[in-house]
């Protein structure tokens, strides 16, 4: 059996493998536990290991959202994946500013593509609107259950 990612029940992972055994990769969506909180995109293989997470914050006070992370397993890169999870925050943000934390070797040539793709700049470490608090932490048991994500 493999391993079940935090904040879902067996039985929901479960139905989750069943209801996606076609897909090569499972996303699943963990949304905020509050205006500005973070939001998180899980990859799974079909094996259930872990292939990757996207991090994120929205600000919609502010219009300013973050990406904090994005990292995709090696083997499931160059295939879009990255493409369609920042297509995913991007979702309903037309004309907010967006930044980035620091920026790997990977990303500095990714982040530039997608600048040209969508327009938003992704301005590697530029201040956050005060609403975005990086550092809080609510345990998972406090938080919104996770959810399976459908159309990345």
């Amino acid at each position: 059996m493999p391993p079940i990612p935090e904040g879902l029940t067996p039985a929901r992972w479960r139905w989750i493998r069943l209801a996606t055994s076609y897909q090569p990769i499972r996303f699943i969506y963990h949304p905020p536990a509050y205006p500005a909180d973070r939001q998180q995109i899980r990859l799974y293989e079909r094996d259930g290991l872990d292939a990757g997470q996207f991090i994120w914050q929205v600000c919609d006070a502010c219009r300013h959202g973050i990406v904090n992370k994005i990292s995709v397993d090696e083997e499931w890169q160059s295939r879009g994946i990255g493409r369609r999870l920042i297509t995913r925050a991007l979702h309903g943000t037309c004309g907010y500013t967006w930044t980035t934390t620091g920026q790997s070797e990977q990303a500095r040539r990714f982040f530039p593509v997608m600048t040209a793709e969508t327009g938003a700049a992704f301005t590697p470490l530029a201040t956050t609107c005060p609403h975005i608090r990086e550092h809080d932490r609510i345990p998972y048991d406090q938080r919104p259950k996770p959810v399976l994500a459908r159309g990345i």
